[in-house]
């Protein structure tokens, strides 16, 4: 099973965008859940989620505690909450940011970060900096198991072809990069 952890602030299409990635990872024969974790949060405050993704059944409904990935769907996030708390040694981070990964203060053990301008992207694509489709092209990209097309059908289905096409360039332009080697060079 992995175990992801979304960072993001509200209004940003969080939400939306991991049912959306949950309900297509079902739909391809897999199980997946998604807990949002949110209260009575304004628009741009930090909120975060849950998710899990596995290819048996699911039997724990709790928060993610130690994330194999770490989703920060908005770089000024980074400094204002401990996104990288808990993430696991070996673990990934993806970023939606134009800044490089020695910029991002990245724990040493991190084995890779994916990095994205998801802004950039949604304001070209879309006319407005709402990231959540295209870091989810990003997400189909970085997680093993989603099935691309499933989601960018549900996608269209839900948000309209300008989302597809957000979403298609998150995945086509998401740069990986290692990190763990990189950090350990730089010492």
């Amino acid at each position: 099973m992995m175990e992801i952890r979304v960072h993001s602030k509200g209004g940003q299409g969080a939400v939306q965008a991991n049912r959306m990635l949950c309900r297509s990872i079902v739909q391809a024969g897999g199980y997946a859940q998604f807990i949002p974790a949110f209260g009575v949060e304004r628009k741009g405050s930090p909120v975060f989620g849950f998710f899990r993704v596995s290819d048996a059944p699911i039997r724990v409904n709790s928060q993610v505690y130690s994330p194999d990935l770490v989703v920060i769907m908005d770089e000024s996030l980074l400094g204002a909450v401990d996104v990288y708390a808990g993430l696991k040694p070996g673990g990934r981070v993806l970023v939606n940011t134009r800044r490089r990964p020695d910029q991002l203060g990245l724990p040493d053990d991190v084995s890779s970060v994916g990095l994205l301008d998801a802004f950039g992207i949604a304001g070209e694509v879309l006319g407005r900096s709402i990231p959540n489709t295209t870091l989810l092209g990003a997400i189909a990209a970085f997680v093993p198991g989603v099935d691309r097309e499933r989601l960018f059908g549900l996608i269209g289905d839900k948000f309209g072809e300008a989302n597809v096409r957000a979403a298609k360039r998150g995945a086509e332009e998401l740069k990986v990069h290692a990190w763990a080697e990189s950090a350990k060079e730089a010492e």
